[in-house]
């Protein structure tokens, strides 16, 4: 068995089992980066019932975010649920532009992470708008 044929196939005993035990579809979760897309592709080819879930970061390029907005519809056409968490603190949608946390310090930029050090818009309080 090749390489996709072995990822078809785990997904499919990992939908099994999730319909199993969780009653609910797998959850495949995209960024709009190569790998995500690799996965939601074998997940659509291994036929399985999924739904797509998007955290939008607010710090990613234009193209990305078309790209997802684009790559949602066309699953959505096809009756795949997706879903978009948005960024949110104190109960307001937010960004890592505006308002960021104060107990937040943000990086000096142009640089955004290194191998040993990665920014995070993570702090108390600071959770997705929506719910899955």
């Amino acid at each position: 068995m090749d390489k996709e044929q072995t990822a078809i196939a785990r997904l499919r005993e990992a939908s099994s089992m999730s319909l199993k035990v969780y009653k609910q579809p797998l959850v495949v979760t995209t960024s709009g980066g190569k790998d995500s897309s690799v996965c939601t592709a074998l997940a659509e080819r291994a036929g399985i019932p999924f739904e797509v879930m998007h955290n939008h970061t607010t710090a990613d390029a234009p193209e990305t975010v078309y790209f997802v907005r684009d790559e949602l519809r066309r699953l959505e056409l096809k009756g795949v649920k997706c879903v978009v968490n948005y960024p949110a603190y104190k109960g307001r949608r937010t960004s890592m532009w505006r308002s960021p946390p104060k107990e937040v310090v943000p990086p000096q930029f142009p640089i955004w992470h290194s191998r040993d050090s990665r920014y995070s818009c993570h702090a108390p309080g600071l959770v997705s708008a929506d719910s899955f």
